[in-house]
């Protein structure tokens, strides 16, 4: 674990430490995007959605007491030298499918997946009783309307083809996906292997193992959002439209239509700061959505240029200047993420 959460940490760059941890188990606000973004870790954003707080901070204390991170007075954390050498000892595993975070919960995809495929290997073998992994109910009344949807002739030859098309494109990214995946499912008389057995089977260190896993899993989910089939009739429901809410979606909806954010409050019965809020969301993840230069005019642009000019956008301190100061931070969060997209792009 020392070495899966030593991965999110720079050098050059402090970084806040509840921040990494709020991305790491998708606490979406407005701020943990944003600097998620600046850190350019917004594709981890779900990645270990089980991590406890009380964990995380035990490997942050451990880190600091062996030398590795270093923990200003704001609660940032930087790497020191040794912490950058051990980064460059180990040979970390480097996902293939991060730039589908928002599809889906992984954590939820993996347990239908896993008791979707034990239920047609049961059946392919004519056996009824057996214990079915542990899972959520949901999951397991999800699992049986989809076999009682399923074309049951079909259903063996169908899912073995698609497993064989899905294997076969992530062995395509990196091999031991496709061999994780394998060996990692429960079939008739085949039990799966366990982590410490996948571990040893594929080389990784159990730190890689949780990036495997996440980043199989945002595959496995590319591969159902594109390619019909028996799998995609599984896990579909749990798939996403997009990268936004759909709070979010439906106030960027109402505002592409010329509605103005007093408007879209009223009609939405929402806050005035709640809509702020969505379409500072949408700034961050879908920024090709808005019209800029309506949301932030350059005459506004040019007068937050004068106030804050220095282009490290981390160093600005909000200074109000209007007399609405929920407008004034509006403005100035959409400017900060507009200057902090020209560091990145």
């Amino acid at each position: 674990m020392n070495s899966y959460i030593l991965r999110f940490f720079s050098y050059h760059q402090p970084r806040r430490i509840r921040v990494i941890e709020s991305l790491l188990t998708s606490r979406l606000t407005v701020s943990n995007l944003f600097w998620g973004q600046q850190y350019g870790l917004l594709q981890w954003l779900g990645a270990d959605r089980q991590l406890q707080r009380s964990e995380y901070d035990a490997v942050i204390k451990s880190l600091v007491a062996d030398q590795l991170l270093t923990i200003d007075d704001h609660h940032q954390a930087r790497l020191t030298t040794k912490g950058v050498q051990r980064q460059e000892e180990e040979q970390q595993y480097q996902p293939h499918f991060l730039d589908w975070y928002w599809l889906a919960n992984t954590n939820q995809l993996g347990q239908r997946l896993l008791l979707g495929m034990q239920v047609v290997s049961e059946y392919a073998y004519h056996n009824a009783k057996y214990a079915p992994v542990t899972v959520g109910y949901g999951h397991m009344l999800a699992v049986k309307q989809w076999f009682h949807r399923a074309d049951r002739k079909q259903l063996v030859a169908a899912v073995y083809h698609d497993l064989d098309q899905l294997t076969t494109g992530l062995a395509s990214a990196d091999e031991r996906l496709a061999a994780f995946l394998v060996d990692g499912l429960v079939g008739h008389n085949l039990p799966a292997l366990t982590n410490d057995q996948l571990a040893a089977h594929l080389q990784l260190s159990m730190a890689d193992m949780l990036v495997l896993n996440h980043d199989l899993l945002l595959g496995v989910a590319a591969y159902c959002q594109h390619v019909p089939g028996p799998l995609q009739d599984l896990l579909a429901p749990l798939l996403n439209a997009g990268p936004l809410s759909n709070s979010t979606a439906l106030t960027l909806n109402l505002y592409q239509q010329g509605a103005t954010l007093e408007q879209i409050a009223a009609r939405r019965r929402l806050k005035l700061s709640t809509v702020r809020e969505h379409l500072l969301e949408v700034a961050i993840l879908c920024p090709e959505q808005l019209n800029w230069d309506q949301l932030l005019p350059s005459a506004k642009r040019a007068a937050l240029a004068k106030q804050y000019s220095d282009p490290d956008v981390t160093s600005w301190h909000f200074n109000p200047a209007e007399q609405d100061a929920g407008d004034a931070f509006f403005n100035y969060r959409l400017f900060q993420i507009l200057q902090g997209r020209k560091k990145h792009d």
